[in-house]
């Protein structure tokens, strides 16, 4: 099982890069198109609603000093892959989100060096969302039965093997989570890639047993979600991003 995971992790890797720029077929781009529109404008973006910035073709948490929220900050964890690689990164990227808000973010000067940095590693970036399938894998699997780990992995082998299955399993993971993380959860209920494999009825056919799960179980976050954070207003935009699993 274990091989077969990172044989597929090095199949991903090669994403057909050059300079900033991504293959229009790639999984990376699809993300990119997913998060950014495919516009470095996008690159930086700060959600109304939200108290922290998402950086990147991920869109990539990262919390300003002081704030703690349920869902898992990925920026920091970028930074420390791209400078494992060897890429210079700018001091002031290291710490804390500089920026309690929105217009504090839009008004600093180094705005637009930040912007470069982004664009110039996308390439970075996108081996970033592809590593670690394997790890994920085990990760899910950790704290459950032997049924729901028989289920579980079942689900995501035969994601694997159905075309497009890459995608959706790597984009489905940077969009939601894994689904591992405690405090990501809203009365108990988690939203992540873990509890739609576990969703998934194993006689349909994969990718709709998935498109069908993940929106049965993001439509029990919005209801679940505390009013004032009118998470119904993405529930369009979610759902039209799980659809697009079914054509890649």
């Amino acid at each position: 099982m274990e091989y077969r995971i990172r044989r597929l992790i090095w199949l991903l890797l090669p994403l057909a890069l050059c300079a900033g720029e991504l293959d229009t077929k790639s999984i990376a781009y699809k993300i990119y198109q997913n998060e950014c529109a495919a516009n470095p404008k996008y690159l930086i973006h700060w959600n109304k609603g939200e108290n922290f910035p998402s950086l990147g073709i991920g869109h990539f948490i990262w919390y300003p000093k002081g704030v703690h929220e349920r869902f898992e900050e990925s920026f920091p964890k970028l930074i420390r892959f791209m400078k494992a690689e060897g890429i210079d990164i700018p001091r002031w990227l290291l710490g804390a989100a500089p920026w309690q808000n929105k217009t504090q973010m839009q008004n600093d000067p180094r705005l637009s060096q930040l912007r470069r940095f982004l664009i110039d590693t996308i390439p970075q970036q996108a081996a970033f969302l592809s590593k670690d399938l394997d790890i994920t894998l085990q990760r899910m699997l950790k704290d459950l039965s032997f049924q729901q780990q028989t289920r579980l992995l079942y689900n995501f082998q035969r994601l694997q093997k159905s075309k497009g299955g890459n995608y959706l399993l790597i984009d489905y993971r940077n969009f939601k989570g894994e689904g591992i993380n405690p405090k990501e959860r809203y009365k108990g209920e988690g939203w992540g890639l873990k509890q739609v494999l576990l969703c998934m009825p194993p006689k349909q056919e994969a990718k709709e047993a998935f498109v069908s799960c993940a929106k049965k179980i993001l439509q029990r976050r919005i209801l679940n979600a505390p009013k004032e954070r009118h998470e119904e207003r993405w529930k369009e935009g979610w759902f039209h991003r799980i659809d697009t699993y079914l054509v890649y």
